[in-house]
Formats: C-alpha cells, structure tokens, sequence
C-alpha cells in the first residue's frame, strides 16, 4: 500500500472519530437539558403593583414525554417571590403549574426580581435522570401608593341586588398627584374616585365600586385601571393603578341535583326521587311542572328556607326495541319570583324490551341410530403456551422524543 493511500486511511479514521464523538456530546446535551422543555413561558414581569396587591402567575408545565416527570421541588432565590407546586408528578401528557406569588406586604419595595429554580427527575433505561430548571420573575412594587383592601371581595351576590365596597387609596409625595379617570372591562361594574384630603403630599381616595342589580348570575371579574397625571416616563412607578375585583352572583333560589337523572329503566318501571330547593330566605313552593305527564310531584305548602319536591317518573309500557334517550325539563315556581321559573333539566334512559327467545322446531329423530366405527386418535403436535408475552419496544419509545 502505497505512503498517500495510508495517510488518506488516517485522515478517514480521525474524520468518523470526530463525528462519533460529536453525536455523541450532542446526545448527552439534549439528555441533560430535557427539563427546560416542559416549559413554553419561563419569564415574566408582573409590571408596576401597589403594596398589598394581590399578585400570582402560573407557569404552565406539561409532560411531552413518555416517561413520568417527579417535580421534587421549588425554591426562590428572594423573599419577594413565593412559589408553590400544583403537582408533584406528570405523566405521559398531563399539565401541571408553578405558581409564583409576588409578595407586596411592605418589606419589598421597588424593583424586584427573584429566580425561581424547579428541580425534576425521571427513569430511563433504569438510570434516574435529574434536572433544574430556572424560572424569572420581576416586577415594582410602588412605596408611594397604598389600596386598603388591595382587593375588592364581593363574595355572595343575590341576583337582582346591588351591592357595594369601598376602598381607600393613600398616596405620599408630590403634592400635586391626582386620579384623572378609571377604565373598565365589565358592563356591571361601576366604580368612582372621591378625594377625601389633600395635604404636604400626603392624599387619600375614597374609591366606590358598585356591582349593579342588573348582574347576570355567575361569577363576576373586573380589574379596575385608574389613570394618574403622572410622566409616562415616570420612575416612581406606573401612570396607573390597578385594582381587582371579584364575586359570584347566586340566584335567589337554587334547586340541586341540576340536572336532573332519573336513571335508566325497563318499560312500566317507576323511580321516586328528591329536589332540594333552597333560599337564604323562608319561601313557598306555588307550582312544579313538567311537559311530560310521566312525572308526578308532590311538595309542602308550607314556608320554609328549604324545601323538599318529590319526584315520581314511571316508564310506561312500549313496544319499543331500541334504547330511548328521554329528555325533559321541570318548572318549579316559588313566591319569591313568581313571575319566573326554576328551570331543571332531567334525563333518563329506558331500555328496549326483551323478546322472547325464537323457538326452533324439533325433528324427530329415528328410534334407533347405526354405531359408527371409532376413528384412531392420532397424536397431534399442540404449540406449547406461556404467560409470557412478548413485548416489542416502540422505536419511538425513547427518552426525548415528543408524543406525537
């Protein structure tokens, strides 16, 4: 062999060894930052908050292995930021989130960042694999502005009811900050700013916030954007206030279970069953009807904050050879509105009836038979049968590989 042919077989050589060690090193990489993946949002800025204000966001974690993720743990590198877990372990598929709490309570002021570290584990190939992935939070906790609640909590709201909270709002330095306007998203939602005093820098609000009579029934959220007359360049915080606002408005009479299921049953069968009708206030049921005359209800005419309807559903006798889905709704009218209906929705499944079973004619069969000869058993060759199976591994059933 010739002097140029072995120096071309060496270069070759140290050319495969190069790339083996490359996929290599890149297979190791991809292993050791398989964590950071779970991720799609690790940043955030909570913005400009006042003190006291009720500040949380939740980074979204999900599982896009095939192998099962233990979150082991969360730390935050500043008492500014508490974390919390929703979870302490996903499977294949499942979602889960790190809750960072920004604290507001007065000892941290100004700007402030915290670095969230997550640590994770996982098996495979039966060697324990584990990670920490880091999470950033930051935000400004304004010193000059303080909301007494920072959070206005309605809580249980009767529907057709106006309600109303009051927060105050104090503000130290410039003598001349002012609230110019407030800004908001829900139509049912008012609010208002009154200056109560004004003095060496020092000013104090009044703020009213008033959930209408007119509010829909469910929950209710809002947050309320007060505009100062601050710079928009401004560096002691931001040009607005924020204040959040939530509640739930409940109606003046529930009924429960809603929907309504009467269960599954075989023709001309009969169930009983309860509703309760509940109100904060003592009532009388006046009326309970259904469009289907199969139902019969009694009830009490007697007032009381809670109070029981009977229901009685019997499945008359059909025909019918397939499974009926039956749909109805009860009316229940009570004299608190009497101009309006409690509204159920029921359900119930009544099962095809059974057909006797054909019978097939019986021939008659010759009083006696001929004996046949015997057949010689032949011995025959039986695949013996474990309990064993054989599993054949996906080739896309290795770690780092996303479900597709």
């Amino acid at each position: 062999m010739s002097q140029g042919a072995r120096l071309l077989i060496q270069i070759l050589r140290i050319f495969w060894i190069v790339v083996c060690l490359f996929f290599v090193s890149g297979s190791v990489v991809a292993v050791e930052s398989w964590g950071t993946d779970l991720f799609r949002v690790k940043k955030h800025d909570f913005g400009r908050v006042t003190i006291g204000s009720d500040v949380v966001y939740r980074f979204v974690m999900e599982n896009i292995y095939q192998q099962e993720v233990k979150i082991l743990g969360v730390h935050s590198s500043c008492g500014c930021t508490i974390p919390s877990l929703s979870t302490n372990l996903l499977k294949t598929g499942e979602k889960g989130v790190v809750i960072a709490k920004f604290n507001t309570n007065g000892q941290h002021t100004r700007e402030k960042s915290a670095t969230l570290t997550v640590d994770l584990e996982t098996m495979v190939h039966g060697q324990r694999l584990q990670e920490s992935v880091l999470l950033y939070v930051s935000g400004y906790i304004r010193p000059d502005v303080i909301l007494t609640p920072a959070i206005v909590e309605f809580g249980s709201i009767p529907a057709g009811q106006a309600v109303v909270r009051t927060v105050r709002l104090d503000y130290a330095g410039q003598h001349d900050w002012a609230l110019t306007k407030v800004e908001r998203s829900n139509p049912f939602i008012h609010a208002k700013a009154e200056e109560l005093n004004r003095s060496s820098g020092e000013i104090a609000y009044r703020i009213t916030v008033t959930i209408k009579d007119n509010a829909p029934i469910g929950y209710i959220r809002d947050v309320l954007r007060f505009a100062t007359n601050e710079p928009s360049n401004s560096l002691n915080g931001a040009t607005e206030i924020v204040l959040p606002v939530q509640g739930v408005v409940t109606a003046p009479v529930q009924a429960k279970p809603a929907p309504f299921m009467v269960g599954v049953l075989s023709s001309g069968e009969t169930v009983s069953k309860n509703i309760v009708v509940r109100s904060k206030l003592p009532f009388r049921i006046m009326e309970v009807t259904s469009q289907d005359k199969r139902f019969r209800f009694t009830f009490s005419e007697q007032e009381s904050a809670i109070q029981l309807v009977s229901v009685l559903f019997s499945a008359k006798k059909t025909q019918t050879e397939t499974l009926q889905n039956i749909t109805d709704q009860i009316r229940i009218r009570t004299n608190l509105s009497e101009q309006e209906f409690i509204t159920i929705n029921t359900l119930a499944l009544l099962t095809p009836k059974e057909l006797p079973a054909k019978e097939l004619p019986i021939e008659e069969l010759p009083a006696s038979l001929p004996l046949a000869e015997p057949e010689p058993i032949e011995e025959q060759l039986v695949p013996s049968v474990t309990s064993e199976s054989v599993i054949i591994p996906s080739s896309k059933a290795k770690f780092g590989i996303p479900l597709l």
